[in-house]
């Protein structure tokens, strides 16, 4: 049976940044992130991280700011070994627009 691939809904770029998470059941967590757009992101955690995870999400990007951008509601999507995808769901549009210029002057994913 093939897989097929979903089309991406938005542009990913990579980066090296730290995400910090607040799950149900008072899970608290730190990741790598790997690669982040505007509707989520993919990162790599000691953590086991359940697929259906509800969180709230804070994202320190490097884009010169000292506060992370604040994601309020996230959801994971899929995980393998220590990596996982979160999609992001509730998020200000402030902190969206943070996002997504941080995305705009990066390097595009191939």
């Amino acid at each position: 049976m093939e897989q097929t691939k979903t089309p991406r809904k938005s542009r990913r770029v990579a980066t090296d940044c730290r995400l910090e998470f607040t799950g149900e059941d008072e899970v608290v967590g730190e990741a790598e992130v790997l690669d982040v757009s505007s509707t989520g992101c993919m990162a790599k955690s000691d953590s086991r991280m359940p697929p259906g995870l509800q969180m709230k999400v804070s994202l320190f990007l490097s884009d010169g700011h000292d506060w992370p951008v604040r994601v309020d509601e996230a959801v994971v999507r899929w995980a393998r070994g220590g990596e996982f995808g979160v999609e992001f769901l509730a998020i200000r549009p402030a902190q969206l627009q943070r996002i997504q210029q941080f995305v705009i002057k990066a390097r595009p994913l191939s």
